[in-house]
């Protein structure tokens, strides 16, 4: 039995993420930036109780967007996220990025792991996959959803700011939405 876990190997779009792990800033919520220059990126600030994540999502250099906080850099990390339309059934046994179960906005690969790690760790022991399967075209067709949501996010992105300034300063509350981002366009202002 072959399990694929090598990494996306198909055609993508590839994005350059950084993220900076600083000393603690005196903040409580999670900032997200939007920037008209950075088509299909965003940058963040993400406090922590014990430092504050900096991060950047970009085509282009990330380190352009990074949002600029006066606190000491203790870790970094990085590198290239691809952007896929995943296959709607696969065949074979994959776990990870091999997938291509790999959240379109915010290159977020853990989820699809987790969901699933349990019905492959199943099928590994009762030799039945039909669970594991069925599990990765449910996970591929939320994936598909926000891939041609972010695609005509991109087409629209100069006029963004003005969706944007409706949320100025408004704080949402997700839950699932922070996996199935899809769902995020119920949350619209009215």
């Amino acid at each position: 039995m072959i399990i694929d876990c090598s990494g996306w190997k198909g055609k993508a779009k590839w994005l350059k993420a950084i993220e900076y792990l600083t000393e603690p800033i005196n903040e409580d919520k999670i900032i997200v930036y939007f920037d008209s220059r950075n088509k299909g990126g965003f940058s963040w600030i993400v406090p922590l109780p014990y430092g504050t994540l900096i991060g950047s999502i970009s085509y282009i250099n990330p380190e352009f967007f990074l949002p600029k906080i006066e606190k000491r850099v203790l870790d970094k990390h990085g590198g290239a996220i691809p952007r896929v339309y995943p296959e709607k059934k696969i065949y074979d046994l994959r776990l990870g990025d091999s997938t291509g179960l790999i959240k379109t906005f915010t290159g977020g690969g853990i989820f699809s792991i987790a969901k699933l790690l349990s019905p492959l760790v199943a099928g590994i022991t009762n030799n039945n996959f039909e669970k594991y399967f069925f599990t990765y075209s449910n996970i591929a067709r939320e994936i598909r959803k926000q891939y041609r949501i972010t695609n005509v996010l991109e087409v629209l992105w100069k006029f963004l700011p003005i969706l944007f300034r409706m949320y100025n300063d408004k704080t949402i509350n997700v839950s699932e939405e922070f996996d199935l981002h899809s769902l995020l366009f119920r949350r619209l202002p009215h």
